[in-house]
């Protein structure tokens, strides 16, 4: 899979370029070229993080323009770090553009079938999951931080386009974005006993250093639940890229402490 970064502008997004190929469009905005100040300059894209709204929003709009789609199509979520996916639809376009209350309730994961829908979600270190399925022409998009991924929610994702579209976790295609590495993902030993708990194979993505502290690595362990899901380690590529060592680029919670702005993750079918 290919992926690569557009510069339009003063703004610099990752994009996904195979996919507009088969019939998607993916991409994954930076903190690079918006209207915002200070703890969120400049590029952010949330409602909910104490950002004046109207600059948000004048930033949401310059990424549609960017990407080429209306504002009104995308469907954002009011997202709580759990594991619940919804279902959407053409009825649902322009949710939680304008208003964060208006977003879909309490899930961190969307799936569609439909064209002419840009799913939406915020990022500060938590990881992307894009899911693209070109045979059945479903796509799904999937917020995944630790407790998420604790949770397993990309395995509800990719269960929820089979259930709702007959996908089969053969055909899928992952893409796994920019997020918060091992290297700068220290845990302490509740979480490490979590982590233990909750995966079988959690040696491989946990490491320790000669100061016996620990790190978890988040974007290995979703390759991991994805592999088990069924998906061929061959359709899943995973960036790489930590959001906590690049923070002129991004916006990363852990590295500001707490408050700071969110990327954009898009993902929709090209009609």
């Amino acid at each position: 899979m290919t992926w690569g970064w557009r510069l339009d502008d003063d703004m610099c997004h990752l994009v996904l370029t195979d996919w507009n190929k088969k019939g998607a469009q993916a991409g994954f905005t930076t903190r690079k070229g918006g209207f915002s100040s200070g703890d969120y300059e400049s590029l952010n894209m949330a409602l909910h993080v104490g950002d004046t709204s109207r600059t948000v929003l004048d930033n949401r709009e310059k990424v549609a323009v960017s990407f080429g789609f209306d504002p009104g199509q995308m469907v954002c979520a009011q997202q709580i770090h759990g594991k619940q996916v919804a279902v959407v639809g053409g009825g649902d376009a322009g949710r939680g553009f304008y208003d964060h209350a208006d977003s879909l309730a309490g899930c961190d994961g969307i799936v569609t079938n439909q064209p002419g829908i840009m799913l939406t979600l915020f990022f500060a270190d938590c990881i992307p999951i894009y899911l693209f399925d070109p045979v059945r022409k479903a796509v799904g998009l999937i917020h995944s931080g630790w407790k998420g991924t604790a949770l397993r929610i990309v395995e509800v994702g990719i269960t929820a386009l089979e259930k709702n579209f007959r996908c089969h976790p053969r055909d899928l295609q992952v893409f796994i974005g920019p997020g918060i590495g091992p290297e700068c993902f220290a845990v302490n030993e509740e979480r490490l006993r979590q982590v233990r708990q909750a995966f079988a194979w959690s040696e491989k993505v946990i490491y320790s250093d000669a100061e016996n502290h620990y790190y978890w690595d988040l974007p290995l362990t979703n390759e991991l639940i994805i592999r088990d899901a069924g998906v061929p380690e061959e359709n899943i590529t995973s960036c790489r890229i930590c959001t906590a060592c690049n923070q002129e680029l991004f916006f990363s919670y852990r590295g500001a402490g707490g408050r700071t702005g969110r990327m954009g993750a898009v993902l929709g079918l090209l009609d």
